[in-house]
């Protein structure tokens, strides 16, 4: 069960353009943990008007909307609710999508096809702060991004304060900015403030890009779950 001491429900968007889709998802979690509460949308446009209005923890978004990729709606969703954690969903191989997922902002991906099990972990996962991915496209990824991150990016020790590499290590275990002042003993205006020097020293002009490149340097089982 994820719900809190307070039991404040979980809110949960669910974006997709297949009424059966939805109602195997509201059906499968529900059962699951009576904890969520759910809203439910079939496109891009009704889905921020849903996280603007109820902010929920986490938005379930099919891949492909109306025949077209989500991947600006992740980014805009980003932008409306940067608290709400991102899942997406689709039909479409891991391999081919995971990474542009990852830079637009989501913290994972998984198959529709996978096993109830595995849904339920994803979003368990997810909602935890911490990245989805199958294990082989997680090591492809890293590695490829890694690499090319080596011959372009500064090396993070060099370029960041001791203070600034902290924050960003926490970055990448999927802490939140209010979580990382908690935990430093910071006000969260101060943690915005070396997120923003951070961004600047490493060259990077989004805040996804952050969260990927600090994901990229956090690669351990407390920061990632990886499916098998």
């Amino acid at each position: 069960m994820l719900m809190s001491d307070s039991s404040q429900k979980i809110g949960i968007l669910l974006v997709d353009d297949h009424p059966i889709i939805r109602f195997g998802f509201l059906t499968l979690l529900g059962q699951f943990d009576t904890g969520f509460e759910f809203y439910e949308t079939d496109n891009a446009g009704g889905a921020m008007e849903l996280a603007k209005l109820h902010r929920p923890r986490l938005a379930i978004v099919d891949l492909s909307l109306a025949g077209t990729l989500s991947l600006e709606l992740i980014k805009r969703l980003r932008q409306i609710a940067p608290n709400m954690a991102i899942l997406v969903v689709s039909m479409h191989d891991e391999k081919l999508y995971a990474e542009r997922v990852l830079r637009a902002g989501a913290r994972g991906y998984v198959m529709k096809q996978l096993a109830a099990k595995s849904i339920i972990q994803s979003v368990q996962c997810v909602l935890a702060g911490k990245v989805w991915l199958s294990e082989g496209v997680r090591e492809d990824l890293v590695n490829r991004i890694a690499h090319a991150d080596a011959a372009n990016r500064p090396e993070t020790s060099q370029v960041l304060s001791d203070r600034e590499i902290t924050v960003f290590r926490m970055l990448g275990m999927g802490m939140k900015k209010s979580g990382i002042a908690k935990e430093l003993h910071l006000s969260p205006h101060t943690v915005e403030t070396y997120r923003t020097n951070i961004k600047q020293k490493m060259g990077v002009a989004t805040g996804a890009e952050l969260y990927r490149l600090a994901f990229l340097h956090s690669q351990d089982k407390a920061s990632l779950h990886i499916t098998t």
